[in-house]
């Protein structure tokens, strides 16, 4: 392994460590629940699923997970 990607392991493992670096704009998951696979999407502060109570309650399990596992760094993006 050579110095220069050394340096930048290094520099990953720093900025992981510093989230205030991170705001996340949108993204895109598969999500595997016990009945079946759905698509998650958050773009600007807007949640969608592919699940059917996604659609009557704008908020399912499977966002709600989401919301938990990336908490930090999302909370950050709807204060910015």
């Amino acid at each position: 392994m050579n110095s220069s990607f050394i340096g930048k392991v290094d520099k990953a493992r720093r900025y992981a460590e510093e989230k205030e670096r991170v705001s996340i704009t949108t993204f895109k998951a598969n999500f595997h629940g016990n009945h079946g696979s759905y698509e998650v999407t958050f773009n600007a502060g807007d949640w969608d699923c592919q699940c059917h109570f996604f659609v009557g309650h704008q908020a399912c399990s499977h966002t709600m997970a989401l919301q938990r596992i990336l908490d930090e760094v999302l909370a950050r993006e709807a204060t910015a």
